[in-house]
């Protein structure tokens, strides 16, 4: 057992299960929600427990009916589809309420294990398949009153306001002492306008995304090493396809992750780009829009350019968002970043014709 300041007593009651009947004990590597595997002492059913983080999500309600349209979505009709539903409340809610803290219950899917490093194209093409499939299933959903889980998440214009504040308002010794940061940030702003340019576009299609497809996301078969289906939800809302396959780009392409300061091994893979196109587009193919299509290559730079870009805000800061162990995390995660970028805005004609290829 391990030490809680909750009591799961009450909040096991409100789902309608007794706290006798199971163990309990933290699960996976997230660093946002509270996450509890239970398991039944009697027989082999498991449930994973997770308490909402509302400083990174101050609406949980709005994530529980995301998630909760898609699940009715899916069940008229996909109802073949492996999808994480939320289990109700003995109220019929999707969210239990205690001590004005949100817990949320899910089956535990069986036979399947995820990994926090993508080490094989194999992988790479599995994990995009899932998200492709995902989108593609909900190619028909209504949007209608849906509503972001994060306002502005992947908003990039409202990024580039905020790192122009900061070097207003920043740490002004800091902002002096990075000029070859700052500068590569600023000459690369025709990505913001880029992204401006598909906001507007009206045959650019909104669709419900995942928004969040780092490889640890994803749920693989232990038999066949095969994808399952897709989890961590709390993201699952209205965007852009430039978000899923750039943040696969982000994450996946690269053998070092953004927290290494080795930037000599700092370079995109073209084997695992070429595999996690080729895994998104095997779904995703048949319904992207000419606009999507003439944007695929965007995305890796979109979301790169991105996450650079919150990490040197952060750092101009004074470090208020992302945890830090030293002074310079925030700095070298944005290092981290831009060459990764630059690697890949230099092999852009190599990348293009890789995607060609596929599509």
């Amino acid at each position: 057992m391990t030490k809680k300041n909750f009591d799961l007593e009450q909040i096991l009651e409100a789902f309608g299960l007794n706290l006798n009947d199971y163990n309990y004990k933290p699960f996976g590597s997230g660093h946002i929600n509270s996450t509890f595997l239970l398991e039944s002492l009697r027989t082999d059913q498991k449930f994973v427990l997770q308490k909402i983080n509302t400083h990174v999500f101050p609406k949980p309600w709005v994530i529980a009916q995301n998630i909760g349209n898609t699940s009715e979505f899916l069940s008229r009709n996909h109802p073949d589809y492996l999808f994480i539903h939320q289990i109700r409340t003995k109220d019929a809610q999707d969210l239990a309420v205690v001590e004005q803290e949100y817990w949320r219950l899910s089956p535990f899917i069986s036979n399947s294990y995820s990994i926090n490093t993508v080490s094989d194209p194999k992988m790479a093409f599995e994990a995009a398949k899932a998200f492709g499939l995902l989108t593609k299933n909900l190619h028909s959903m209504p949007l209608d009153g849906l509503q972001p889980s994060i306002q502005g998440f992947h908003d990039l214009a409202w990024r580039y306001q905020q790192f122009e504040d900061a070097l207003k308002n920043g740490n002004q010794e800091r902002i002096k002492s990075i000029p070859k940061e700052i500068d590569f940030v600023i000459n690369q702003k025709h990505l913001v306008d880029t992204y401006q340019e598909i906001i507007s576009n009206i045959d650019y299609p909104t669709r419900m995304i995942h928004h969040d497809t780092k490889i640890n996301n994803v749920l693989f078969d232990q038999t066949t090493n095969k994808s399952l289906c897709v989890c961590d939800l709390d993201t699952l809302m209205p965007g852009k396809i430039i978000s899923d396959l750039g943040d696969m780009v982000r994450t996946y392409t690269c053998e070092e992750s953004e927290e290494s300061t080795n930037f000599e091994n700092i370079k995109v893979r073209p084997e695992y780009f070429e595999a996690l196109m080729d895994g998104y587009l095997s779904q995703m193919k048949a319904l992207i829009t000419a606009a999507e299509k003439e944007n695929l290559f965007f995305a890796g730079p979109f979301m790169i350019y991105m996450q650079g870009l919150r990490f040197l805000t952060d750092y101009l800061n004074n470090d208020i968002y992302y945890p830090i162990k030293h002074p310079e995390d925030n700095l070298n995660r944005a290092k981290n970043q831009r060459i990764l970028l630059d690697d890949l805005l230099s092999k852009e004609a190599l990348y293009v014709e890789l995607i060609n290829k596929i599509v």
